[in-house]
């Protein structure tokens, strides 16, 4: 039965390079990417620039954001959400520690006030002043009766102010990630925060992990990431489609943070395949209950070991309507550093990589 299933894994990586062959490829090998080690911290989850260019911004295991300070080839310390932890937290790798220490993942720079919004899995969607150090709470509590169980993707309306984010489950919390996937969990939502009412309203509910979120340039519509369908959905804010949601493509992969690219199109990062006992676990009940007893750290090894085999696709770059433009793609030694990829942000030519399980970003030149 294992080597059954290690054969419909291989056959299903091939077949998704196969679909790519009319993209342009970037294939990464042994020292085509820069890797930039974090201030002691793992799991750059989302990467940001500033208003000024500076940057970039990224979320860290330990609670922090970092700053990279590019002259000096170093990192400071932005923000964080508990400062009174922050020495015990700093550095920390341990989930058991995240709704303490928190979780920053989703960021988003309001370049009109020079104000950083943090989506924190487990204190809610936060934000930081231009001088600040700490961020404070914007929406703690849903409709002041319960925190929020993971928030997760953000993004700002700069026309309107209003801020949308995600909140991938509100049954399980984010080191229990996988048991959303497994369980076929379905009450991730889109939410909308008004901050002239200070009011949160839900946009989307019933979605099944609910990741990333990025605005097309015009601002008429939201991209939105549902990790578990591999779908890509489009959310229409305006226009005579507003309110609308619809489904731009569904990938072969798990894809995690979405972000627009200069060159056109979104670049969707891609945690890993979509391997048989995913499939399994969401179509059989009986798979799903026997998975779930296993500790969760074996059974996401299993996963990264059976997504080693060829090529691994970290990255792509696809069109406004779901077309694949591009296709990044990790070989040889540098294919155990990026075990997953959470992020992708193109800036100046270059192709800044975040995965939650590296300590490091890494820095692609086109």
């Amino acid at each position: 039965m294992r080597a059954e299933v290690v054969v419909l894994v291989a056959a299903a990586a091939f077949l998704s390079l196969d679909s790519l062959s009319d993209v342009r490829r970037l294939e990464i090998g042994n020292g085509d990417v820069e890797l930039v080690p974090l201030d002691g911290a793992a799991g750059p989850e989302s990467i940001v620039f500033d208003k000024t260019g500076e940057g970039p911004y990224t979320s860290v295991s330990d609670g922090r954001v970092l700053r990279w300070l590019a002259e000096e080839r170093r990192w400071v310390e932005h923000s964080c959400s508990a400062p009174e932890l922050l020495d015990s937290c700093r550095g920390s790798q341990d989930p058991g520690r995240e709704h303490e220490c928190g979780r920053p993942l989703g960021l988003k720079f309001n370049n009109e006030t020079g104000e950083l919004y943090v989506a924190d899995a487990y204190h809610g969607l936060r934000v930081v002043g231009p001088d600040d150090h700490v961020s404070r709470p914007l929406v703690p509590e849903w409709q002041g009766s319960r925190p929020f169980s993971f928030a997760n993707g953000i993004e700002i309306d700069y026309e309107t102010g209003a801020i949308y984010f995600t909140e991938t489950s509100t049954r399980f919390q984010r080191r229990e990630f996988l048991n959303i996937v497994i369980s076929g969990d379905n009450t991730g939502r889109l939410l909308k925060y008004d901050p002239k009412s200070n009011q949160v309203e839900v946009l989307v509910d019933g979605l099944s992990f609910a990741n990333g979120l990025a605005m097309s340039k015009d601002g008429t519509y939201l991209l939105l990431v549902e990790t578990t369908t591999g779908k890509i959905l489009r959310y229409w804010i305006k226009t005579q489609k507003a309110s609308i949601l619809e489904e731009v493509v569904q990938l072969p992969w798990f894809p995690d943070n979405i972000k627009m690219s200069p060159r056109g199109g979104f670049w969707v990062g891609l945690h890993a395949k979509r391997g048989k006992i995913a499939e399994w676990s969401i179509s059989y009940p009986w798979v799903r209950r026997l998975i779930l007893k296993l500790p969760m750290r074996h059974v996401q090894r299993a996963s990264w070991l059976l997504n080693q085999l060829g090529r691994q696709v970290i990255a792509l770059r696809l069109s406004e309507d779901g077309k694949t433009i591009e296709a990044v793609s990790v070989h040889g030694a540098i294919q155990k550093v990026f075990k997953s990829v959470s992020e992708v942000e193109e800036r100046n030519g270059s192709l800044w990589i975040g995965s939650v399980m590296s300590p490091f970003l890494g820095v692609y030149r086109l």
